[in-house]
């Protein structure tokens, strides 16, 4: 089964950076880059959601609120997100990020959702 990622952020280089860092680790993933959060269709559903946008404005979004009930691991960037941390719900990725940091992400969600599958 494909592996698929959603990226939501307004700074396309910067969502088609973060979009190229996942296919060079996983080539034959799908990877959905948008400019709103209901711009993913409903042939994926992500293993990691990047969003940019607060927490409060993500969790208060009905489609992230979708995303995190379906299980997808919300990744929050941008300055409001660094500013109040990672949370229950949420990891934030820092800028500048680097290649290592979002792979070192994208592992810890691969890492809990093996435990959550042993459990």
């Amino acid at each position: 089964m494909r592996s698929c990622y959603f990226i939501v952020l307004k700074h396309v280089v910067v969502a088609q950076d973060l979009a190229q860092t996942i296919l060079d680790h996983d080539p034959k993933a799908e990877v959905i880059v948008g400019r709103r959060p209901e711009d993913l269709g409903p042939t994926c559903h992500p293993r990691v959601a990047f969003v940019g946008l607060s927490p409060e404005k993500a969790l208060a979004h009905p489609a992230i609120r979708e995303l995190l009930h379906e299980g997808t691991r919300l990744v929050l960037l941008g300055e409001e997100a660094e500013e109040a941390g990672e949370g229950a719900d949420w990891w934030i990725l820092s800028r500048p990020f680097t290649s290592d940091a979002v792979l070192a992400l994208l592992e810890r969600a691969a890492e809990e959702r093996r435990d959550q599958k042993a459990d």
